[in-house]
């Protein structure tokens, strides 16, 4: 079961990160509750990856649903730019489709659970764990580091490889 939540809960650790650097440039207007979005956005997602389940799933379909609306809000009024808007529309989108997959399933245990069979369970070995977390982070990384740097934020960091001024 912890394979099928692991990507929702990076997706949102993606977004999270995304909100904080929109956050960063932008006034504190929109600072403060774009960066409030971005602590539960983290939070939900460390509470998926402790319980190894999804977690509020209903919530999650209505959070990726509003987070969907609310990066193309801020798309068009400034704050956020295209990259970071396509990089949280495809956190967004990922989290309430897995969301819905995992109502479904609930909804076909509690109909297992009134009578027919209940569906053999799997044992996963550790080797597949650890490859599908490692594609599933690479994912991450491959879609926030470019919504990252396209940031203003990002605009400001220093490039790799150069001198911080002795720090």
């Amino acid at each position: 079961m912890m394979i099928r939540a692991m990507w929702p809960a990076l997706a949102s650790l993606g977004a999270g990160l995304v909100l904080f650097a929109t956050a960063a440039g932008a006034s504190p207007g929109v600072a403060v509750p774009v960066g409030i979005i971005g602590a539960l956005e983290l939070a939900w997602s460390f509470a998926v990856l402790r319980a190894g389940r999804l977690v509020l799933p209903r919530s999650a379909v209505a959070g990726g649903a509003i987070g969907i609306v609310g990066s193309g809000f801020l798309l068009l009024t400034g704050p956020l730019a295209l990259i970071p808007f396509l990089a949280l529309f495809v956190f967004h989108w990922s989290i309430a489709i897995a969301a819905v997959i995992e109502l479904r399933g609930q909804r076909a245990r509690r109909g297992a659970a009134a009578g027919e069979p209940a569906p053999e369970s799997r044992q996963r070995r550790a080797g597949v764990f650890a490859l599908v977390l490692v594609v599933e982070a690479m994912l991450v990384a491959a879609i926030a580091t470019p919504a990252l740097a396209a940031s203003e934020a990002g605009e400001f960091a220093v490039p790799h490889g150069t001198s911080h001024a002795g720090h």
